[in-house]
This record gives structure tokens, sequence and C-alpha cells, in this order.
């Protein structure tokens, strides 16, 4: 009994709105450098091809493939960690690794260099996701944890734009040039540029430990840090098998304009338009600096006004919406359009696309119990990451390279990949609301038909059992 009253207690309420939004916004910077690091080796393709001879195959394969495919390998185990541990440690470790290995992508010399130093950031930035969402969810009650999420989230629209406009400006001020750096010889303006971002992540991680570890918590019980065993997972996914696979399958198609469009949106500007670096990179890191976190943030209003009129089924149904509507923005580009037309399907992209982000963690989080949400998050994140990272913009390229047989061909490349991906995503979701509704009802009943509380060690069994 004296082991139950030390590790569970009653809570009156999640922590105070100014501790929450502190830790909320300075995990939002987080994801905004992560996604900074992650993106800002596209705007500088071009350069990257002509300085180390790659194709447009290969420069997916680094955008893609060796980044999504150590993300997800090494998520798993990191958010079983997570799902135990000192969220805040992981996630301030997890930015110094990805900041080193960003650093390293600016003196590769070669693809093979090129390739194991994305492999190293993809395996830094899996803590990102699932400490941040498993953080935010015992910050923030169900009422208030979408507009959070849809914050937090925002960090990845923060972010992307911020790597073109801000990589943009400094391509501007660097020139295309050799530039002499002290002690460690000359190199290409792309990779100072990769040198400088890198080093960012030295500033922020310390700050990341002035976080103050939430409590865990399950329906206002604070519940011992105990991740699941991995066959009460298997058993909690087998039991609403129906509700997982389509969440991750729909999800992941919804992702693909957004990481097809990330890669390849101011290449093909570039390329069709006749923009330079420079240009591209503003006008389309504007756009996502302004669209993209007013979409995130949108689809966390909208998700928590259909929660408090008891629409357990209500972010899926707003995917489905904008799915539609990103599908009807990538059509504009099969259509060789003119430059106003390019903007405006950019737009349209840049506020619909970003509505996926916080709704398909947060809709998680309203199925999955508190002791797994850091190994559902990664298992998402990295299906995310395999699937729509590195088969969206391969897919793009695959198209112009081999079907098109013409680089000035991306765009309708582009949009091909985005009208089907969404149209399929708005179908797999629609057929998903029913066993979603079914299983978020069962976590907000009776846990016990979610989890076999065998499978626990004591006391944690006890917060399932009760």
């Amino acid at each position: 009994m004296d082991v139950l009253h030390t590790s569970i207690a009653r809570v009156d309420s999640y922590p105070q709105s100014k501790i929450a939004w502190y830790a909320c916004a300075v995990l939002t910077v987080g994801c905004a450098l992560a996604f900074l690091d992650r993106g800002i080796i596209t705007l500088f393709i071009v350069p990257i091809q002509r300085d180390l001879g790659l194709t447009d195959t290969q420069i997916s394969l680094l955008v893609g493939l060796a980044f999504g495919v150590f993300n997800a390998i090494f998520g798993l185990p990191l958010a079983r960690w997570i799902d135990k541990g000192r969220r805040t440690m992981i996630a301030a470790c997890g930015i110094l690794a990805w900041s080193i290995a960003t650093a390293a992508c600016g003196v590769a010399g070669n693809f093979w260099q090129l390739f194991a130093a994305r492999m190293a950031v993809g395996v830094g930035e899996s803590t990102v996701m699932p400490s941040g969402v498993s953080l935010l969810a015992d910050l923030f009650p169900p009422s208030r944890r979408a507009a959070a999420m849809g914050t937090f989230y925002s960090g990845i629209y923060i972010g992307s734009g911020c790597a073109f406009l801000v990589g943009g400006l400094l391509w501007r001020l660097l020139g295309d040039r050799l530039v002499p750096l002290p002690l460690i010889g000359a190199f290409h303006s792309w990779q100072v540029i990769l040198l400088a971002v890198g080093a960012a992540g030295l500033l922020l991680a310390p700050l990341t430990l002035f976080i103050r570890e939430p409590k865990r918590l399950e329906g206002g019980v604070a519940i011992a840090p105990v991740g699941l065993p991995i066959p009460a997972v298997a058993r909690f996914y087998r039991s609403n098998a129906r509700t997982m696979i389509g969440h991750s399958v729909g999800f992941c198609l919804q992702n693909f304009p957004l990481h097809a469009g990330a890669v390849w949106l101011a290449t093909m500007a570039v390329r069709t338009l006749g923009w330079s670096i420079t240009q591209a990179g503003a006008i389309y890191g504007i756009m996502m600096l302004v669209l993209g976190p007013a979409g995130s943030a949108s689809a966390g209003l909208l998700a928590d006004w259909m929660a408090r009129r008891g629409r357990t089924d209500g972010k899926l149904i707003i995917c489905i919406g904008a799915a539609l509507a990103t599908a009807l923005g990538s059509a504009v580009l099969v259509t060789h359009p003119s430059s106003g037309a390019v903007v405006g399907a950019i737009g349209f992209l840049c506020y619909f696309g970003p509505f996926v982000l916080p709704l398909a963690p947060g809709a998680l989080q309203d199925i999955v119990p508190n002791a797994m949400r850091g190994q559902a998050t990664a298992i998402y994140v990295g299906a995310i990451n395999v699937v729509s990272g590195s088969i969206a913009p391969t897919s793009v390229a695959l198209l112009t390279d081999y079907v098109f047989h013409d680089k000035a061909m991306v765009g309708v490349s582009l949009g091909i990949v985005g009208v089907t991906a969404s149209c399929a995503a708005a179908l797999v979701l629609y057929f998903t609301l029913k066993p979603f509704r079914r299983s978020a009802e069962a976590l907000g009943g009776t846990q016990s038909q979610l989890i076999d509380s065998q499978s626990l060690p004591e006391p944690h069994a006890a917060v399932y059992r009760s």
C-alpha cells in the first residue's frame, strides 16, 4: 500500500498555464530548429548537384531515405526511453546530436559522406517529436491540448520557412564561391551555411533542461513513469488494428504533398520559372513562415472546438477536408502554371498542408494510454519519415528522371504525386472514422478494455484496473 501511495497520487489539475506555455515555447523552438537543420539542404540542391556530381535520385535519397530510415530505426528504442525516462534531458541530448550531424553535412565531400551525416541527423531528430508530444500531453488538459499541439507543430513550418528564407539571404550574402574559414580551409558557400545552422543547436540544447519535467497523468491521476512492455504495445495495436492502420496509412498519404513539396517546390521555381535561389527561398520561405503556422494553429483551434462539442472524431474530419484542399492545390501544378498560379498553389499548400501536423499525433493521444504515448508517436513518426519522407520525394524524382526525362517537368511530377496521395488519404481517413470513435470512447471509459493490466508492473497496473 505504501508503494502504491508513493508512486500514484491524485492531482487537482495540470501544471499552471504559464509553466505549460513556457515549455511549449521552448519545444516549439526545438521543433523549428530540427526542421531548419533537416530542410535547409533542399534549398541548395542545384549547387550541391554541381559540386558533388549528384543526380535527382541521389538527392532524393539524401533528403528522404538516409534521414527517414534511421530516424525510424532509432525512434522506437528512444521512445521507450522517453516513456519512462526524463524527457527534457532526452530532448536536450537529441538537439545536441542532430546539430553536430548537420555541421558534419557541411564538411561532406561526396555522396556517401553526406549520406552518413544525414543518417546521423535522422537519429538525433528521432527524439524531438515523441518527447515533445509526450510532454505536452502531460502539460495541457485534453480540451486545450490541440491548441498546444498546433503551436508545437507550427515549429515545423517556422523552421522550414527559415531554412528557405535565412538560407537564401545567407546565400546572397556569401555568393556562390569558395569561402575561406580559419584553421579548417576553404568551403563552398552551401557548406558554410550548413556549418552555421548546425552550430545554432548548441545554444538551444541547454535551454531545454530548464523545462520543469511534468508528472505523467492519466485522467487526472499521476502514474509511475514505466513504459509499457513491447508485448502489451503489440496487443494494443492488435485490438485496435483498424484504427491504428487507418490512422497510419491515412496520415502517411496526407503527408506526401508536404514532404514532396518541401524538397522540390523551390527547385521547381528555379528550373521552370527562372527564379534565383535567393528569390525562390524568399518567396517560399515567407509563405511557409506566415501560412504554415497559421494553418497548424487553425487546425488545433478547430479540433479543440469540436472536442468541446463531444466530437471524438473531429481531428479526422478536419484532416479529410484539408486533404481535399491540398489535392486542389497540387492539381494546379500539373497545368504548367504561370508564376502567379505557382505562388497561389504554394500558398494553398502552405496553409492546408500543415493541418495534418498537429492533428495526426494529437489524435493518437485520444486513443492511446499515457504509458505508450512516446512509443506510439515514434511508430507514427517513423512511418511518416520512411513512407512519406522517403517515397514522396523519390516518387517525384523517378517521374521526372525516368518517365518525363526532363528536369523542367518536376512541377508536373509534384502535382501528380500530390493529387493522388491526397485523394487516397481522404478516402482512407473517411473509412477510419467509425473504428477511431470506438477506440477513443474505450480509452475514455474502461482502461482495462485497452491494456491487459497483468502485463504491467505494479503499481502501474493499478491505474488500468481502477
